[in-house]
């Protein structure tokens, strides 16, 4: 289903950190413990090897990975934070786990092939990638991660995917828009990563891509992101995850390609995107 209707704004936005430096495609964890894991990303043109930690607002350097990457994906992994695929001028198959306590960083194996720009998603305890790309072609694979990095497809989307948002609200995982072969899209689909089941739950009143998928509440929204035309988006859409239904919730200070995002006490946390500002979203 598509809603265009208007409707009155309610996420409200507000800076509340910062990061060391303008960064894109960097990737984020939020922590039980209210703080939040930063990784990688790209830093004046050039891949990042830094792990922040800390709350939002106080975000500091604490160690380094082992290899400068970008376009990666994190989620929880055995104890640890994955840090899965990414690379610098090339897709990769690294697997890093990063110690949330105190932010070290080890190799933790390598997948089946390369991929970078995908969406990962932790579900009842389990660890699933999602479309990305593999150097070339764009991934259609839903992947569960297991033991020393070993992957099984549990479902493939209908079509390859890079830079969608990607989260989980529940048992389900959620995927907005992205870049397909042909474009960005505006599809948004909701997948059962236990049944291996994945249909389509709606679509986004444009394409969007580069925009990072965030679940507070009971429903989704959609960050920023690019346009088909290559321009930085300051909407912020909400996602009925029962109807498909998408309406504007509110605007960015500024556009942001390329951010992350995790939900974080009940509020959103929106990292860099093309700056090094750290905001909070919050439902009103």
């Amino acid at each position: 289903m598509l809603a265009l209707a208007a409707a009155p704004a309610h996420v409200s936005v507000r800076k509340v950190g910062a990061l060391p430096a303008a960064t894109s495609r960097l990737s984020a964890v939020a922590l039980r413990d209210g703080r939040v894991l930063a990784l990688g990303g790209l830093v004046r043109g050039s891949s990042s090897d830094e792990i922040l930690l800390g709350p939002p607002a106080r975000l500091r350097l604490v160690g380094h990975l082992p290899a400068a990457t970008h376009d990666a994906a994190a989620a929880p992994f055995e104890g640890k934070i994955g840090l899965f695929g990414g690379g610098q001028a090339v897709s990769t198959n690294t697997v890093t786990t990063v110690d949330p306590r105190n932010g070290r960083a080890r190799s933790a194996g390598h997948l089946d092939e390369p991929l970078s720009d995908l969406g990962a998603a932790s579900v009842g305890g389990a660890t699933y990638l999602v479309g990305g790309y593999t150097g070339s072609r764009y991934a259609t694979a839903v992947l569960r991660v297991g033991p020393r990095a070993a992957t099984k497809t549990v479902a493939r989307l209908p079509v390859g995917l890079r830079y969608a948002g990607v989260t989980v609200l529940g048992r389900t995982i959620y995927v907005a828009g992205g870049l397909a072969p042909n474009g960005e899209t505006r599809t948004v689909y909701a997948i059962d990563p236990v049944a291996g089941a994945v249909r389509k739950l709606g679509r986004l009143p444009r394409p969007v891509a580069h925009a990072p998928l965030v679940a507070l509440g009971d429903a989704l929204y959609l960050v920023g992101g690019t346009s088909s035309s290559g321009s930085g988006l300051r909407t912020i859409w909400r996602i009925d995850p029962h109807s498909g239904v998408t309406r504007a919730a509110g605007s960015l200070p500024v556009p942001l390609q390329d951010a992350a995002a995790v939900s974080l006490g009940g509020r959103g946390v929106v990292l860099g995107g093309g700056t090094a500002a750290v905001y909070q979203l919050t439902l009103r």
